[in-house]
């Protein structure tokens, strides 16, 4: 029974840490078989840089820092909200198409 039972956890490990079969196993073991103790390992050692000569790096394209797109830049730019301009558009609706 406790084969079916690691062998469970195991594909769950797998599923949604996304490693290997045999990387889940080694942690699930070594963890004693605590799923939450094992997959939380992961992700810290996965969010760890594996080689010393890379320094920590913050990524340049997060949603705190979007990439720089000039053309929707320039277009947001242009864009207004005011009255003045609900109005146009209000008007421009209610003319007859010709």
């Amino acid at each position: 029974m406790d084969t079916l039972r690691e062998e469970v956890m195991v594909n769950q490990f797998v599923m949604v840490a996304g490693c290997a079969r045999e990387q889940a196993w080694q942690l699930l073991q070594a963890k004693h078989w605590d799923f939450q103790t094992a997959l939380s390992t992961f992700f810290q050692e996965a969010a760890i840089p594996t080689h010393s000569n890379h320094s920590l790096v913050t990524p340049a394209n997060t949603p705190a820092t979007p990439p720089n797109f000039p053309e929707a830049l320039i277009a947001f730019s242009k864009l207004r909200a005011s009255e003045k301009a609900q109005q146009s558009s209000n008007q421009n609706t209610n003319e007859p198409v010709r």
